[in-house]
C-alpha cells in the first residue's frame, strides 16, 4: 500500500512521530518500548516515505538507539557478555566479511563507530594494521577493553570516546571505516565522510532489518545510503533471527 492510497495511515503515522517526539531523549521505558513497536506496526503500510518523514525518523532511530546502548550497558548480564547470545557469530560475520571487502589492498587503519560493544570484533580481526574503537558510550568502551586480550594484535588497538560528529577523518591514506551503530542524522555524517577520505578507502555500514531497534531499516536507511558515495555491494546476513546487511560505500 503506497501513500497515495491511504493518506489517513500518514496521518496516523505523523501523530505518533509526534508523540514519540515529545518523549526525546527517548529514555528506555515501557511507554517508549510500546510507542515503538506501534511505529513498526504503522510503517507497515508504505512502500516509501516521503523525505520529512524520512529525516525525522533518522533522529528518533538515532535517540532510540543510544538509549538502548545506555541501558543494556549498564545491566549485569550485558557486563558479562550473555545479553545477545549469538554475539561471538556475528563477529565471525563481521571479521569474514572484512576480509572479504579488504581483498589483497593495503590498508593503514580500521575504525569501527558505534553500537558500543563492537571493538569486540577486532577481537577476531588479526589483522596488523592500526585499530580504533570509537563510541559515545564510556561504559560499552570499557567493556570492549575487558574482552579484548592483550596480545600482539590487542596491543594496537586505541580507544576513543566521543560524539560521532566530533570524529574527523584526517587520513592521508586508505582507511576503512565501519559504521555499525544506530547513529543519529548517520547519513549526514557520512556525507561528510566521503569529503574526508581518500581515495580508495571504503565506508562499511551494517544494517539491521528486523530486531526491536533496527526495524526501520528498509524504510529510511535504505533509501538514505543509496544517495551517498558509490555503492559497491550490498550483503545480507543471517544471524541469530536478525538479517544483518553489510553495505559497501567506496570512495
Amino acid at each position: 500500500m503506497t501513500i497515495a492510497m491511504n493518506n489517513s495511515h500518514l496521518k496516523q503515522l505523523q501523530q505518533l512521530i509526534v508523540e514519540i517526539e515529545s518523549l526525546f531523549p527517548l529514555d528506555y521505558s515501557n511507554r517508549v518500548n510500546r510507542l515503538f513497536w506501534k511505529l513498526q506496526e504503522q510503517l507497515k503500510y508504505f512502500e516509501k516515505l516521503p523525505q520529512d518523514i524520512v529525516n525525522r525518523l533518522q533522529i528518533i532511530w538515532g535517540y532510540r538507539g543510544y538509549s538502548m546502548e545506555s541501558h543494556f550497558a549498564k545491566q549485569k548480564n550485558y557486563q558479562s557478555f550473555d545479553f545477545y547470545p549469538k554475539y561471538k557469530k556475528l563477529m565471525r560475520f563481521d571479521t569474514l566479511f572484512l576480509r572479504k571487502v579488504m581483498g589483497k589492498k593495503k590498508y593503514s587503519k580500521v575504525i569501527f563507530v558505534g553500537s558500543g560493544a563492537l571493538p569486540l570484533s577486532l577481537k577476531l580481526l588479526r589483522l596488523n594494521i592500526q585499530k580504533v574503537g570509537y563510541d559515545i558510550s564510556k561504559e560499552a568502551l570499557n567493556l570492549a577493553k575487558k574482552a579484548i586480550p592483550k596480545d600482539r594484535f590487542g596491543r594496537n588497538i586505541i580507544y576513543k570516546e566521543g560524539n560521532f560528529f566530533d570524529l574527523n577523518l584526517n587520513e592521508k591514506r586508505p582507511i576503512i571505516i565501519y559504521i555499525a551503530g544506530l547513529i543519529r542524522g548517520k547519513e549526514v555524517g557520512l556525507k561528510r565522510f566521503v569529503k574526508q577520505l581518500q581515495k580508495g578507502s571504503l565506508m562499511v555500514v551494517r544494517t539491521v532489518a528486523n530486531d526491536s531497534r533496527g526495524f526501520l531499516y528498509e524504510k529510511i536507511e535504505k533509501q538514505s545510503l543509496y544517495r551517498i558515495g558509490e555503492l559497491k555491494e550490498f550483503i545480507p546476513i543471517k544471524s541469530s533471527g536478525v538479517t544483518n546487511g553489510m553495505i559497501v560505500i567506496k570512495i
